[in-house]
């Protein structure tokens, strides 16, 4: 099972299901909070199209961003106990269809089939090892460490021979926990030594084996 800070297709060979038990996909506007931390809601969320970013925020607005989810995935697992709220925010980066449901509904599903039952244990245990990878990464891996491990895991899924993570210095920089200069600067480094190539606000990964040589996993 890869660990992966992105999510998507996880739920698409029950997307019948979904469809099935849910209500019609609603649309939300990019910059919608769907879910938001230290309040609880009772709707859980199947993502049919867009991309959503799950993270946590201090009190000075610092964002910590924890994955980033597209289509076929479902979210608000964390307000699943009733009377529990949300450790994390949840909020809409582009424009988005989402179809809510009820634990409820949920449990009714589960019910109807052991294959998506096991999918959903499945899905739990890859976010947790996603998680637990990203706690040890954080703790004990320096900056450059840290920034290579997170761009690797972006595209090491992809067949592309080089491929590109659409993300901005800034929003790499709070999945990371260091500064947008501290990314700006290995990002130029990393460039002399022809492993990327900056393009608009994201970048193309020109040698991916050289990246991976800068990792520690």
């Amino acid at each position: 099972m890869a660990t992966s800070y992105f999510y998507e297709d996880d739920f698409l060979p029950y997307l019948k299901l979904f469809e099935r038990y849910c209500p019609p996909p609603l649309a939300m506007p990019r910059g919608s909070l769907i879910c938001k931390k230290g309040f609880s809601h009772d709707w859980l969320y199947y993502l049919n199209s867009g991309m959503v970013k799950v993270y946590s925020n201090n009190y000075h607005g610092y964002e910590r961003i924890v994955a980033y989810l597209n289509k076929n995935s479902i979210f608000g697992l964390d307000c699943l106990n009733p009377g529990s709220t949300s450790i994390v925010t949840i909020e809409c980066i582009t424009d988005v269809w989402v179809m809510p449901f009820k634990r409820e509904t949920l449990h009714a599903m589960m019910a109807e089939s052991l294959d998506f039952s096991y999918a959903l244990v499945a899905y739990y245990c890859k976010v947790m090892r996603q998680l637990c990878f990203d706690a040890e990464n954080q703790s004990i891996s320096d900056t450059a460490t840290r920034l290579a491990n997170f761009l690797y895991l972006c595209v090491s899924h992809r067949d592309e021979a080089q491929p590109r993570v659409d993300l901005t210095q800034q929003d790499v920089a709070s999945a990371v926990n260091c500064s947008r200069t501290s990314v700006s600067r290995l990002y130029g480094k990393w460039k002399e030594q022809g492993i990327i190539r900056i393009e608009g606000k994201g970048i193309c990964i020109l040698d991916p084996a050289a990246l991976q040589r800068q990792c520690r996993f």
